[in-house]
């Protein structure tokens, strides 16, 4: 099983949806890429979810990557499946918003 991290979002302004992701599989201990991030559509992100990959946003503060929450898949009634936040017991510290656009 890999892990992912979301360092950056694409987030269209008229649905308020995450359209896409800079991305790329990192070491799990040390957060450090193993690939360079590249750009991608939120499909590809909720396949590697469905086929058990795991995937958390990463934020960079004073040089050091820090994991900020885990990502979920998201049913929509009217479109494709997207991807948000898994805010465990209610409790926000960072989320997709405060990632850097894409």
């Amino acid at each position: 099983m890999a892990t992912f991290a979301i360092d950056g979002v694409r987030i269209d302004p008229a649905t308020g949806r995450t359209t896409h992701v800079r991305w790329a599989r990192i070491d799990a201990r040390t957060h450090d890429w193993l690939s360079p991030p590249q750009v991608v559509e939120i499909g590809d992100v909720v396949q590697a979810l469905r086929a058990g990959e795991v995937c958390w946003t990463v934020f960079t503060l004073s040089g050091a990557r820090f994991l900020g929450p885990k990502i979920r898949i998201v049913a929509h009634t009217n479109g494709p499946d997207g991807i948000d936040t898994d805010v465990p017991n209610g409790c926000i510290e960072k989320s997709m918003d405060d990632l850097p656009r894409v």
